[in-house]
């Protein structure tokens, strides 16, 4: 992930002025029914309040509660909280006979917080997203498809062409160079927040653009806090309800220990920063804190080159996830994890739950088949706390299966694709953006996707032209049940013929203070901020 840019703390005193005038149009408690300040503990700073750019876990929680686009993900959990909502926009976009036509209807009622105060129009959301395009943005791949943007994120214009607005009949046209319903869930992302008009086409962490979300940030001292309160232009709609804090002050800087400890104490209301089970049980750190487990929109898997000897075998592949306990992968993740035998994951509209238990003596059979039986193998693992905790028992299950396996460690913040051009087989962990199997499977067609390495670890269904195939027409299926159970097939597909070895879903232990109800776990968004409604204890 990026970090804010050095130039923050320089700007901070010419940006002081305008969180002050921010601050003045906040609006009491009393009036949206709030009940007092949310204050929450992170380890650190966003790594951008702007949304085009923002992407770390806390920079989406933040813009979850200050930002919004055309569209949105319901604020909610589960696979209702990957449902799509009309935000700006009136409806979900009409779209043309042969997808390539979308056409948005704007509500005349959504205006931006002070001290811009006026209604968003079509004019702000082209700009908007011109802006997003031009800039360095690591979600500006999913909006390819629209005519033009690939000119404007090389540079070549500044106009997306593709995007026509029309303020007097508020609509937004967006034509398509290809099919592309998972556009509409990009469109729901931060990437896509509707700035006003204007805005400069560089990073506005420190000019803080006003938004059109149920709040505003309305304070940021990097290393130290940041604030959010009211929009006090905010009017609630389907999916989209007003906050619950009156105010929320995030502190920036504490370990998890100490935050923890903290919201134990009832000195905080809740902390972004995972801690493992045992710290809320007796003798821990955080006993007497509310334990919530959050899944997590991930899968740790291994992925496999069917390219390479002995994995060019369907067997040998297959024979890898038959030997896997993936419970006892699971019980190896510090911070907790889930079996899994799938790559979409829990709570994403095609996720299918599978149970699966340990065979080595069907994948002995299979490896001894294909002659492969004590062949060298060498298992890369990557540098995250996921990647390393299953690698173990990836390497007992290559044992079992009657390979011999050697594990080698990837540097940290390497790419399996620079770091190790060659590898045959290496654990990995992919993270959702969009709650759809085309996220899931970005990889696995050899297409890019927010925060992967440039090279991916494995195009696994390259050379597999069916299911490839079943892929490309899942990817066409417009939005809704039929999409979903096309990518549930490609998903099982893929896994039976082992070009994808799912390991575990991860789960974090988040904890809040006795008496703070509304812990909302969105897919996409993560812990909902602005759900969250505080209990009894005084606010500072």
């Amino acid at each position: 992930m990026c970090h804010i840019k050095g130039e923050i703390t320089h700007q901070r005193a010419a940006i002081s002025a305008v969180l002050a005038a921010l601050a003045t149009f906040s609006v009491a408690a009393s009036a949206l029914g709030a009940s007092g300040e949310l204050r929450v503990e992170a380890r650190a700073n966003p790594d951008f309040l702007d949304p085009a750019l923002a992407y770390d876990p806390l920079s989406w929680q933040i813009m979850a509660a200050t930002q919004g686009g055309l569209l949105a993900f319901r604020r909610d959990s589960g696979t209702s909280g990957a449902a799509l909502v009309p935000d700006l926009a009136e409806a979900l976009p009409t779209t043309s006979r042969d997808g390539r036509t979308l056409t948005f209807t704007l509500r005349d009622d959504v205006r931006f917080a002070p001290p811009v105060s006026r209604p968003a129009t079509a004019s702000d959301v082209k700009a908007s997203l011109e802006r997003m395009l031009w800039l360095d943005s690591r979600g500006a791949d999913l909006y390819r498809s629209i005519t033009g943007a690939g000119d404007v994120i090389a540079h070549r214009s500044r106009v997306l062409s593709g995007a026509k607005a029309d303020d007097t009949a508020r609509t937004v046209v967006l034509s398509l160079t290809r099919r592309d319903p998972a556009l509409a869930e990009a469109l729901a992302l931060p990437f896509a927040s509707v700035l006003p008009k204007g805005t400069k086409p560089v990073d506005q962490t420190v000019a803080l653009p006003p938004g059109i979300g149920a709040y505003v940030v309305t304070g940021f001292s990097p290393g130290t806090s940041v604030t959010l309160t009211p929009n006090s232009a905010f009017t609630a709609r389907d999916g989209l309800p007003q906050g619950k804090a009156s105010r929320i002050t995030i502190a920036i800087g504490r370990s998890a220990r100490d935050a923890a400890a903290r919201v134990a104490a009832g000195d905080a209301d809740y902390s972004t920063t995972p801690v493992p089970p045992s710290a809320t049980q007796a003798g821990g750190y955080a006993k007497g804190a509310t334990a919530n487990v959050v899944s997590q929109s991930a899968t740790a898997y291994v992925a496999i080159d069917a390219t390479q000897a002995p994995f060019t075998s369907a067997g040998v592949r297959r024979a890898v996830g038959l030997a896997i306990d993936r419970t006892a992968a699971a019980r190896a993740v510090p911070t907790g994890a889930r079996p899994t035998a799938r790559m979409i994951p829990p709570g994403t509209p095609g996720s299918r739950a599978v149970t699966t238990s340990p065979n080595a003596s069907a994948a002995r059979s299979l490896v001894a088949a294909a002659g492969a039986t004590g062949q060298r193998v060498t298992l890369w693992t990557g540098s995250t706390a996921v990647e390393r905790a299953i690698a173990p028992q990836v390497r007992n299950a290559l044992t079992r299966a009657g390979l011999s396996p050697v594990v080698r460690t990837l540097p940290r913040n390497s790419g399996l694709g620079r770091s190790a051009p060659h590898a045959a087989i290496a654990t990995a962990l992919w993270t959702q953006t969009t709650p759809d199997g085309s996220d899931a499977y970005a990889q696995l067609l050899g297409s890019s996707a927010p925060g992967t390495p440039a090279n991916p670890p494995f195009p696994a269904i390259t050379g597999d032209t069916r299911l490839k195939t079943a892929a490309r027409t899942a990817g066409n299926a417009a939005l809704g049940s039929g999409r979903d159970a096309a990518w549930a097939q490609v998903d099982a597909r893929a896994v039976a013929d082992g070009r994808a070895v799912p390991v575990v879903t991860p789960i974090q232990t988040q904890v809040t203070a006795p008496g703070v109800s509304g812990v909302t776990a969105n897919p996409v968004l993560g812990v909902l901020l602005g759900a969250m409604q505080p209990g009894s204890t005084p606010s500072n």
